[in-house]
């Protein structure tokens, strides 16, 4: 998405008092996808999703003659962010000290591509993450996608293990 969008997009969502986590667009079944991740202190609900899609359609349709949306035939989604929050910029790393995160990389480091503990500060372009007993430097441009974890009463148990272990229970 050109910077021109997301600047736009960014500052709608900021004037109606929420926070812009993320606008990315792709490209899903041969049509236009922006999907748009919005958070608030008190938490976002259908009301806020729908409040903001309307605020950000409007200014896509007004625009819709950029190639980009193809003359209209884009869809929208906006959402929250979920309570294993994407990261995706180093503010986000700086924000969330202190929290656990799993971090997967586009190269090795150290011989693997996931790392998952601590998130300990931001150095520069680096993100110190203590994983198994270390502080492990990691280069911001290597960061495929990174997200909080969750963890459920039993602490070893991430979001996603625990939704796992729930299916495996209906069946």
């Amino acid at each position: 998405m050109t910077d021109y969008f997301t600047d736009n997009i960014e500052q709608i969502i900021t004037r109606l008092g929420y926070e812009c986590v993320h606008v990315g667009i792709r490209t899903d079944f041969g049509r236009m996808k922006v999907q748009i991740l919005i958070d608030t202190l008190g938490g976002i609900n259908v009301e806020d999703c729908e409040l903001v899609s309307g605020h950000v359609n409007k200014f896509l349709d007004e625009h819709s003659d950029m190639p980009e949306f193809d003359k209209g035939r884009y869809y929208l989604e906006v959402s929250s962010p979920g309570i294993e929050r994407p990261l995706y910029r180093l503010a986000d790393y700086e924000r969330f000290a202190g929290k656990e995160a799993r971090i997967r990389l586009s190269e090795l480091l150290e011989g693997r591509k996931t790392f998952t503990g601590i998130i300990q500060r931001v150095e520069g372009n680096e993100i110190i993450l203590r994983c198994e007993g270390k502080d492990i430097h990691i280069a911001f441009e290597i960061i495929k996608g990174g997200n909080l974890l969750y963890r459920f009463e039993n602490e070893n148990e991430s979001h996603k293990d625990h939704k796992r272990t729930k299916k495996r229970g209906k069946k």
